[in-house]
């Protein structure tokens, strides 16, 4: 056998081949020019600062923007695993206003006032269902975000599907001003802001939301409110999808209807309370990992707060203080006033705890909402 005449023939074979792949290669290997690059972990990049404008610098806040950079660039540079890259936010008093009430609690006073939503239970007709009573000794406050949740789904929305209890809720939120006379009395009606619900979201807050995600972090709302009523707004007001919203929920049927493709039906009992001690067991059932990073506000966070903490340099709490009556709301922000309860503040400025920051928004926001919102009077003299 000739070799050369082998190779020949063996070349006149697979040379269409060969352009093939080449082809191929060239089609299938190369980045296209408009792809996003997939970033270096260890490689910290200055530029996502700029999503922190609405937080002032040290010389005018009190450091708390300076020290959040320095926790994530650590987290960057050590090269944390993103799956491991957690953050957690409450909701009410954090991402947005929760005073003079909160939002949801509007909610249900308007679902209540509309003639199309008749009320089908009586608030003592619940106690069965929950194995509480509200008429008891005082250990149940009638008043709480747990009860209103309750009463909505045993009163009002009990029977209907989540998906338009979603649509309801999303409706209101962008259609109803937060100064509607229905939900303020005559001592808090100048108190509230002359803007709808969804445009009294925190603008520094949604900042660091997006530093954070630039960053490769997951960022999840784990909040006492109700997690169908979040997840009608939260995707569109910050950038926060559905899938990744944390709640206190009620129980849901399926309901196989013909023709619809079967919907889940909201049911008058209580499935799970995400405040306090709840939040852990949220974070766990929805994530399956402690966060790095926490930020709330209140008492009702401590049990988050403290679920995250794993010590300086491997995790940080940050606490917004309400301490700016101008510009929002002032309440428990110090320790000695009249009616204080913050067992998240205490902490953050008791010892031991140089891994939990206190923002003020007075200090440290350059800005609190976009739209710069009017009202008749501000809250300085509650």
């Amino acid at each position: 056998m000739n070799f050369q005449t082998m190779n020949k023939k063996a070349f006149g074979l697979f040379l269409p081949l060969l352009i093939s792949i080449f082809v191929l290669g060239g089609i299938f290997g190369c980045t296209p020019t408009n792809a996003t690059a997939i970033p270096n972990l260890s490689d910290y990049n200055p530029e996502s600062e700029a999503l922190l404008s609405d937080w002032n610098n040290s010389d005018l806040g009190t450091g708390s923007k300076e020290e959040i950079i320095a926790f994530v660039r650590q987290v960057v540079e050590q090269n944390i695993p993103l799956e491991d890259r957690i953050a957690v936010f409450d909701n009410d008093g954090t991402l947005w206003t929760e005073r003079p009430n909160y939002f949801q609690g509007d909610f249900i006073e308007e679902a209540k006032s509309d003639s199309s939503l008749a009320v089908k239970k009586s608030d003592k007709e619940m106690e069965p269902t929950l194995g509480i009573d509200l008429d008891g000794d005082g250990s149940i406050d009638v008043d709480s975000e747990e009860i209103k949740i309750v009463l909505e789904a045993k009163a009002i929305f009990d029977g209907i599907t989540t998906d338009t209890y979603i649509g309801q809720a999303g409706y209101f939120l962008n259609n109803t001003k937060h100064n509607d006379p229905l939900f303020s009395d005559e001592q808090d009606y100048g108190q509230r802001f002359d803007a709808k619900y969804v445009d009294l979201t925190y603008t520094p807050v949604i900042g660091l939301v997006k530093y954070l995600k630039a960053n490769g972090f997951k960022v999840y709302i784990c909040s006492g409110g109700g997690i169908d009523f979040i997840r009608s707004f939260a995707e569109d007001a910050y950038g926060i999808p559905p899938e990744k919203v944390i709640g206190s929920s009620v129980k849901t049927e399926y309901d196989e209807t013909e023709g619809t493709g079967g919907n889940l039906v909201r049911q008058a009992m209580l499935a799970h309370w995400n405040d306090g001690a709840g939040k852990p067991v949220g974070i766990e059932n929805h994530i399956g990992k402690r966060p790095i990073i926490a930020v709330g506000n209140s008492g009702g966070d401590f049990e988050m707060f403290q679920y995250t903490d794993t010590g300086v340099n491997h995790s940080l709490i940050v606490l917004i203080n309400h301490d700016d009556c101008d510009r929002e709301y002032k309440y428990n922000d110090d320790p000695d006033a009249e009616g204080y309860e913050n067992e998240s503040l205490d902490a953050a400025l008791s010892p031991g705890h140089d891994n939990w920051i206190v923002v003020s928004m007075q200090s440290d926001f350059r800005t609190i909402f976009a739209s710069n919102p009017s009202r008749l009077n501000s809250s300085c003299s509650n």
